[in-house]
């Protein structure tokens, strides 16, 4: 039997994920943060772990089956890494699941601001049936700068390209095939946002990308440009783009992710009419019946001893590889 523990964070699709893994699979839901005699009982005989569970060195040594720990995410900013390695157990992704869900958000988000869908909303529902047509832009023949081309960026200049859009990318990974198959430039940061009439952030978590969008990044934007965040919260200083929204220097907003989430009631970006906020809302029903076939599939390959797919990447060490080759790149704008 190939034991698997679930965290209680994916409870809403435990039932899913018994319903389809194979019957080799004895899945147990389990709360790593309330850890207790019975959790630390189980770690002793399991093979595999679903979940962004960062575990401490005493749950490693329990766990000495321990072979994978697989999220249904695309972050694993939780998980530490080298700790992970020392243990000699991999960490692996959703490989991707949700890239088209948050590819067609980014796409809602940034028509919703060109044709200022939440105005023109009220003006129906509330009145006075006022229109601003004549300020609506198209997307069309637009420039998009995509800052950071992991699955997600990919997907989203695929749609971008099929729309008559620019797309240009800034990633430390330089996709050379990605390049030549999609048509994109590869642009270092400071061009990415001085020439993009569009700047959509696809970023992990690192101390790297800390507040990579602040004063500095957002006074390099043009006056007339669109912001849109869907990666992380921890990615954006919220002052600065408010600042940056009310004083002119850059267009309008687009947020799926805040620095504190629920975002608070006295946040000012609240009150702003120039944004459009969701509640951390890209995926969709269908990536995550991707993200659990994907990480049912990985799990059977690690049970047969064969290689998962979509290994994490470690971002921090590949940031400082490109800082090496790149000194002069202004990597984090300050």
């Amino acid at each position: 039997m190939f034991n698997v523990l679930v965290n209680s964070e994916y409870e809403i699709l435990f039932n899913q994920l018994k319903a389809e893994a194979p019957d080799s699979f004895e899945l147990t839901l389990v709360d790593f943060s309330a850890p207790d005699e019975k959790l630390n009982s189980l770690l002793c005989t399991t093979d595999a772990i679903i979940g962004q569970v960062n575990l401490s060195d005493a749950q490693y040594e329990s766990a000495d089956r321990l072979k994978i720990i697989q999220t249904l995410s695309a972050g694993f900013d939780r998980i530490e890494l080298a700790k992970a390695k020392r243990y000699k157990v991999m960490i692996a992704t959703n490989n991707g699941a949700n890239a088209i869900s948050v590819a067609e958000h980014v796409l809602m988000l940034i028509f919703a601001l060109y044709r200022q869908l939440l105005f023109h909303h009220r003006s129906v529902t509330s009145g006075p049936w006022k229109n601003l047509k004549h300020t609506n832009k198209e997307l069309s023949g637009k420039t998009l700068g995509i800052y950071g081309l992991g699955r997600i960026g990919k997907e989203l200049a695929k749609r971008a390209s099929a729309l008559g859009v620019k797309v240009q990318y800034f990633d430390i990974l330089r996709q050379f095939e990605t390049e030549k198959e999609l048509g994109l430039k590869y642009v270092f940061p400071e061009e990415l946002l001085k020439s993009s009439d569009i700047i959509s952030y696809h970023l992990p978590k690192t101390s790297f990308t800390h507040h990579l969008i602040n004063r500095n990044s957002l006074r390099k934007m043009r006056s007339d440009a669109l912001l849109i965040n869907s990666s992380r919260g921890d990615v954006q200083d919220e002052n600065a783009i408010y600042e940056a929204l009310t004083s002119g220097q850059i267009s309008a907003a687009g947020l799926d992710v805040f620095e504190v989430e629920p975002l608070p009631e006295n946040s000012p970006l609240r009150k702003l009419e120039n944004v459009v906020l969701t509640p951390h809302s890209a995926p969709d029903s269908e990536c995550y019946i991707r993200s659990v076939r994907n990480a049912l599939e990985n799990l059977l390959k690690v049970s047969k001893g064969e290689a998962p797919q979509s290994i994490a990447v470690d971002h921090e060490k590949e940031t400082r590889k490109f800082l090496e080759r790149f000194p002069d790149v202004e990597f984090l704008p300050s």
